[in-house]
């Protein structure tokens, strides 16, 4: 006996929603970068939801983790220099760029220099999320 066939649809985009998504991500993770700075906790957890992972020169911190410590961070300036994005299926982003942060944690300043920064966003019903980000120290 012969198993029915199963039909699929593949994602596909236009290069105008494909342009338009990634547009949306970069000003999202713009906007991750103004929250965490004014220690916006509920607006942050809009974007970067319960199930994320950061991972930082100091170490991996999940979404609650970096919430209650939120307060003890201190964001004074940060540049964001030379963005790239990566749109590998519909529902995923990915942003590379330069870091540079200037702040502290329980009175520690943060490590000097820029770093590399990749967010992975994806798409979770009809909004973008944060789902994933790594910092990689550059070397001078």
């Amino acid at each position: 006996m012969k198993s029915p066939k199963v039909r699929t649809r593949k994602l596909t985009q236009s290069p105008r929603s494909k342009s338009g998504a990634i547009e949306t991500v970069i000003r999202l993770e713009k906007r991750v970068w103004e929250v965490a700075q004014q220690r916006n906790a509920a607006e942050f957890q809009k974007l970067v939801p319960a199930d994320a992972v950061m991972i930082f020169q100091s170490g991996i911190v999940l979404q609650p983790e970096y919430l209650v410590t939120m307060n003890a961070r201190t964001i004074s300036r940060y540049e964001i220099r030379e963005m790239r994005a990566f749109m590998p299926n519909a529902t995923t982003v990915i942003l590379c760029y330069e870091a540079l942060r200037l702040g502290e944690q329980n009175g520690e300043a943060f490590p000097s220099g820029p770093v590399i920064e990749s967010t992975t966003w994806i798409r979770r019903g009809k909004r973008w999320v944060a789902i994933l980000n790594q910092e990689t120290p550059i070397s001078t």
